[in-house]
This record gives structure tokens, sequence and C-alpha cells, in this order.
């Protein structure tokens, strides 16, 4: 049903690995409607290639979201003009080359799972330290920077067009509000810090990372606040302001309103992401930190014209303080990733019913998977190791195994930030969370209560609250259900012995 006419609507583009998506929402955050598109990935490894190529096609998502877009427009009909303004999410760290001038895709889109400029890094002599002091994150294959300099190598359209001089290169967001807004350029912090040559102290391109990762910085798009004005997106006949731009993950955190410090944010997806509010840029070694929400306009106040005329880089009139917002960060790449692998190895189809079977059942208590499919992530960052099973009988119990090692090291990383401040509870979400086993394998382990919202659309509703410049009546209506700890001493003594394996493996 349509709010009165008088209401005022808010619109996000929601563009992630599997699908696209644009929402509307109300003034309180209530889901008015929505629209989705798949997003094909292909995988394959050329026979010169050591590395397995990860990859979507932009021309696809480009017209994805534009049949969303026009979906919802026919949908809402004379509605689109109590449409205020739109927010972006999308893909953090992937990434594609296209044209400055006419926009035409030079590249594949690179995933953030796509590793194969790993061998770049070795070349920079960057170490960790001087990364992350940099850029809030460590030296990783998985962000932009390396993926940059093979594509530069490798394609030779991108080649020429650097040559040119007509090059851009920058995340999908950049790419489709090029072609969505009339040319307009420019990316947000969230977004320009996955290439890991944003400077997270100055808040714009680091000149001694694009050196030594050998690019040159007029390749990239302007960086601006997230709460810049990126352009105008016309939607049947209406011009809508896009009033804020942000990486998924952080947008997810906004769902409900402002997020607590003293509540730890788990997705787990593809890969399982936890997030905690912070103002520190100071983190626990292993941890990583990123821009929530940065809404200071940058050194110069005035507008400043973007390539289209109606696009400019101006703080959006209304929004909510001048303070910035970080997130410590931690990622477990073999959450639903790994179940391909984890479906050889035991020999059996991994379905949403079969882990909910298996949850309710304890393992062996030597029984655990040391899980490094996509590489080992936070807080241990290690590139060179290759999964190895525990003393797993079957294989239920290795199905058994990759799950509690999804736990367990998330709960490691919950552990680590808790130094930022009391924790008062997990607020989880993702494909994973459905089974009540993990959350409350992560409750009892913890020791805080879990609540798990029903909320398909948070990264969208997120994006929306950003756009429509923080309200403070949005008050969603969210079904949740809450897990409190419970006593376990089995799942004590396996988190022990997983740690106790973990430390020989490292070693």
């Amino acid at each position: 049903m349509m709010p009165d006419s008088s209401s005022p609507l808010y619109l996000a583009i929601d563009q992630g690995g599997q699908s696209s998506r644009v929402a509307v929402f109300t003034a309180s955050g209530e889901l008015l409607l929505s629209e989705s598109a798949p997003c094909t990935t292909r995988h394959y490894q050329p026979e010169a290639s050591r590395y397995t190529h990860i990859e979507q096609d932009p021309v696809e998502i480009l017209a994805g979201v534009r049949q969303c877009l026009a979906r919802v427009g026919e949908r809402l009909g004379t509605g689109v003009g109590q449409i205020r303004a739109a927010g972006f999410a999308g893909q953090g760290s992937s990434l594609l080359c296209w044209d400055r001038q006419t926009g035409e895709a030079l590249s594949p889109v690179l995933s953030w799972q796509d590793i194969r400029g790993e061998p770049y890094l070795a070349a920079t002599g960057l170490t960790h330290t001087q990364v992350q002091q940099r850029t809030g994150l460590r030296l990783s294959p998985h962000y932009g920077a390396s993926k940059m300099r093979w594509c530069l190598e490798h394609l030779p359209a991108v080649t020429a067009a650097k040559a040119a001089g007509r090059l851009r290169i920058g995340p999908i967001f950049s790419y489709l509000l090029w072609h969505l807004s009339e040319g307009a350029d420019a990316v947000d912090p969230g977004h320009a810090q996955r290439t890991l040559l944003w400077n997270l102290q100055q808040r714009d391109w680091d000149e001694f990372l694009s050196d030594r990762f050998g690019l040159d910085k007029s390749c990239l798009p302007p960086c601006y606040s997230h709460n810049s004005r990126f352009g105008g997106l016309t939607l049947a006949g209406q011009v809508i302001p896009i009033t804020a731009a942000t990486r998924d993950q952080g947008a997810s955190l906004f769902a409900g309103g402002l997020p607590d410090r003293h509540t730890c944010y788990i997705n787990m997806g593809t890969g399982a992401f936890i997030q905690r509010l912070s103002a520190s840029l100071l983190v626990p070694d292993g941890l990583l930190v990123s821009p929530l929400w940065l809404p200071e306009a940058r050194a110069r106040q005035e507008a400043i014209e973007l390539s289209s005329p109606t696009c400019y880089a101006t703080e959006v009139p209304g929004s909510l303080g001048s303070a910035p917002l970080y997130a410590w960060e931690a990622t477990v790449n073999g959450a639903a990733s790994a179940i391909a692998f984890v479906q050889e190895q035991a020999g059996m189809e991994i379905t949403p019913v079969l882990i909910q079977q298996l949850l309710e059942r304890d393992p062996a208590a030597n029984c655990y998977l040391l899980n490094a499919v996509g590489g080992l992530s936070a807080p241990y960052w290690r590139t060179d190791l290759h999964s190895q099973w525990g003393n797993t009988a079957n294989g239920e119990e290795k199905v058994l195994a990759w799950l509690e090692s999804v736990i367990f090291q998330i709960v490691v990383n919950v552990r680590l930030m808790n130094t930022s401040g009391e924790l008062h509870e997990i607020v989880i979400s993702g494909g994973l969370s459905r089974a009540d086993g993990m959350c409350q394998r992560i409750a009892n382990l913890v020791g805080v209560r879990v609540r798990r919202a029903e909320n398909a659309d948070a990264t969208a509703q997120g994006m929306a609250f950003l756009a429509a410049a923080m309200p403070p009546a949005w008050r969603p209506a969210l079904r949740e259900e809450v897990f409190t700890p419970m006593d376990d001493p089995g799942l004590g003594a396996r988190f022990r012995t997983w740690q106790d394996a973990m430390a020989l493996w490292l070693a």
C-alpha cells in the first residue's frame, strides 16, 4: 500500500555479489517495495595461470540495475515524485576498468574473491604495518591495487585507454554511477579504502602507495565524503539526488538506525564479516579498521563540480552530526564460500536442512577443521596454508567440523574486539545464521545474547537511512529471535582443542 502522497520516500541500490537490488523505504524505515536481478559469477583457471579467475560481467550488472529501476518506477507510478533521495551500496573490493569519456567497460568485474594479483604484492616491498598505518587494512590480493596492476599489464584495451588519458579504474559503484548519473565521476571513502590506495587519515588517495604499486592516481575517481551529492538518478522522468554511498557491509549496520557501540555485528554469508563501532583508528593486532561514516566536507567547502554539470560534491543539508564513525573489522573467508570444498571432502550435498540437523548434535572432542578456504583471514592472515582436518570419522562430522571452524574463528575475533569496551549483545544476519545452532554456539562461547534479525533487506535499509540523512523517526519493525548463553562444556573443550591445533599449525 502506498503511503500518503505527502510522505517522503527513499530509494536504495544494493549491488551485491549475487544480485542487484533496488528498494524503496518510507521515512520510518519500512520497506515499501523492492526488485532484484541476479548477477552471474564466472570461475575459470587460464592455462597459463595458477590462479582461479573470478569475474562478473559489468554490462550484465548495469542492465540488471536498470531493469530493477524501471520496474520500481512502474510500480510506484506517480509515487516516484515522493522519492526525496537515493543511496548506493556496492561490493567493496570488486573493481573494473572503463573509458572515462564513453563509459565503455574495458575489463570484467574482478571479484573481491579473485587473488590473481598476488605476485605483485611482493614487488611493492610494502609491509603489513606500512599498509595498515595508511589504509587501516593489510596487504592482501583480495583488495584492488594488485588487481589494477594485473589489468594494466594483461589487458590491451586498458593499456591503450591509459595512454590516451581516458582510463578510469575503480569499484563497480563508480562505474554504475557514471552510467546512471550522466557521467558523474566519484567514489566514497568506504569503496575507496578497499582499493588499498586510500589514506585513512588524509582521506584521499595515497601517492606513496600508488607509486609502490606502479599506478597513476589520475586513473582513480575523485573521492568525496559519504554524504556527498553524488549525482542525479533519473527515474520515470524525475531526477532523484544520490545523497549517500558506502560499502555494502558498512551500510548494513545502519538498517535499524545508528549502530550501537556495545554491539558486535556479524554477517555470515559467502564470508563471515564481523564489525564493531569505534571512534579509534588503533586496533588490536590482526583486526582491520574501516571508515563507516565520514560526513565531513573536504578541505574545500565550496561546491566542487564533477564531470557532470548536474553533480556536485557538497555535503548534503540535514545530515546529523559531524563526528566520524569507524568500524573495527574482521573477516572469516571460509564461511559459505567453503561449501564446494566441504561437499567434495565430505562426499555429500550440504543443504540448510542438513546444517540444521547436524548442529543438533556434537561431534567427537577432537573433530575439527583448520579452515583456510579462500585464505586464512583475521586475525591470522596467512595465504600459504591449506585446510587440514582433525579426527573426522565421516562426511557428517566433516560438515559439522567446518561449521564449528567458522564459529570458532568468529569468536576469536569478537573477543579481540572486546578491547573497545563492554559487549552487551551480538546482532547476527546472513544465510548461515538461519541455523539456530550457529547462533546458539556463538552465544555460548562469547557469553552474551545473540539477536538474529529476520531482515533480508539490511544493506538496502541501512543505505536508505543514510540517504535520508539519518532521520530520528527511523524505526523499522523487525522480527527477531534471541539466543541466550548456555553452559556447554563440550563446545568449550572443542574450541580449546581447535585453538591448540591452530597454534601448532601457525608455528
